[in-house]
């Protein structure tokens, strides 16, 4: 946790001068939580980001009045930096309607900003509040989310501030967002921000969806694939061209194809299972022993509905991307089909298992590429041979 009241615990240097800078105040620019910074000795005024969410490793620095941006990281400096310098250089003014609920007064609090302009992002900081509210009850916790994720707030915290800033607009600088901010930080007598780490391993995925997850006791063995509209499982160049050409319908029939050739051979094998797809889109229709609860849009009775589809799934199945958060944190098992974004591997998979060996079974990683039957073969054989594997390699802890 980083203190910013009574007192700003912020160290750093100016990035041209060298010389050491003076916190003189938090500017809540939504996305970012920011130091405004003074050099005494060269009179530069700089811009801290603190180190919280995908910041938490990198440094970095924003000279407004020469806009420049300075960090040790490329990527850092491309990816988020130059964002934020035009969100500051530019600042939305309309009004946003922020609802701020009360559960309990404190005086001491701990605040987890949740805004972000990637879904995954954002539910992930979230899931940062239950090792606050774990580890530090004698703080209040105050939780700062999108309207999107109001309903996965889970209980015990202090307060929520839920913001209607969309996905496409979490990278700008709204002022009467910050100004909400800054006015309900003089009810507090003491202030941390939590680090929002990008990916947190010590929560209970329940506690936020109030959904079980999977039961491997029942009957049933239900497979489930992701689908999505975007990113499609389809050859990637195909895929750019058909892009390019503003003909993606043509890669959509392409990809319900994949999905019943994958289906098909998994029933082959597995003749007594149920095969649902999901997700979000309706384009293309499929056979009826494949149940469609695919969904246009998203709202939280539907968000809760659909965990509890991924929790009555043996096994599903996606393509890499913040679309396996949930149904990997609720399934059975889970298959990540990976294009060329290997350097994420995991980051969109919510484990649900301790035992390293488990986990390796439950958990596959494989290339989009893979072969519809060889797929096929792999999902069958999780399947079909669950309960041995576990046998085997838990016999010690079992008995």
């Amino acid at each position: 946790m980083i203190q910013i009241k009574p007192q700003i615990q912020h160290q750093s240097n100016c990035p041209t001068s060298g010389t050491t800078l003076h916190p003189e105040k938090i500017l809540w620019q939504g996305m970012h939580v920011c130091v405004e910074a003074r050099s005494k000795d060269s009179g530069s005024n700089i811009i801290d980001v603190l180190r919280v969410g995908h910041s938490y490793n990198h440094s970095l620095q924003l000279d407004l009045k020469k806009a420049e941006v300075f960090s040790g990281n490329s990527y850092a400096k491309e990816w988020l930096g130059k964002p934020l310098l035009n969100s500051l250089q530019n600042p939305r003014t309309e009004q946003l309607e922020v609802t701020k609920e009360i559960f309990k007064q404190c005086d001491r609090v701990i605040i987890l900003n949740c805004i972000d302009f990637l879904y995954g992002h954002s539910l992930l900081k979230l899931l940062n509040a239950q090792r606050h509210l774990d580890r530090h009850p004698e703080f209040g916790l105050v939780v700062i989310v999108p309207k999107f994720l109001r309903w996965m707030v889970p209980d015990g915290v202090a307060e929520v501030w839920t913001v209607p800033i969309t996905l496409k607009n979490g990278r700008d600088y709204y002022l009467n967002f910050a100004a909400f901010v800054e006015e309900e930080m003089k009810r507090f007598e003491q202030v941390y921000v939590s680090e929002a780490y990008s990916h947190p391993s010590q929560f209970d995925i329940t506690k936020f969806t109030r959904v079980p997850t999977h039961n491997f006791e029942e009957e049933e063995r239900k497979i489930t694939f992701i689908w999505r509209e975007d990113r499609l499982y389809i050859d990637n160049l195909l895929f750019r061209v058909l892009r390019k050409l503003n003909l993606l319908s043509w890669g959509l029939a392409v990809q319900n194809w994949q999905v019943r050739r994958l289906f098909e051979g998994i029933r082959s094998r597995v003749p007594s299972a149920k095969f649902v797809v999901a997700g979000l889109g309706t384009k293309t229709q499929f056979p009826e022993w494949i149940e469609d609860c695919r969904v246009q849009g998203f709202n939280e009775k539907i968000e809760q509905e659909i965990c509890e589809l991924y929790a009555s799934s043996r096994l599903v199945i996606g393509l890499h991307g913040s679309n396996m958060l949930l149904p990997s944190a609720h399934a059975g098992m889970t298959i990540d089909l990976i294009d060329e974004r290997w350097g994420n591997f995991a980051q969109d998979i919510i484990y649900q298992e301790s035992n390293p060996k488990m986990a390796a079974f439950r958990y596959r990683f494989l290339p989009y590429q893979t072969k519809a039957d060889t797929l096929a073969f792999i999902a069958a054989v999780m399947v079909e041979t669950f309960d041995e594997f576990k046998s085997h390699m838990t016999a010690d802890i079992i008995n």
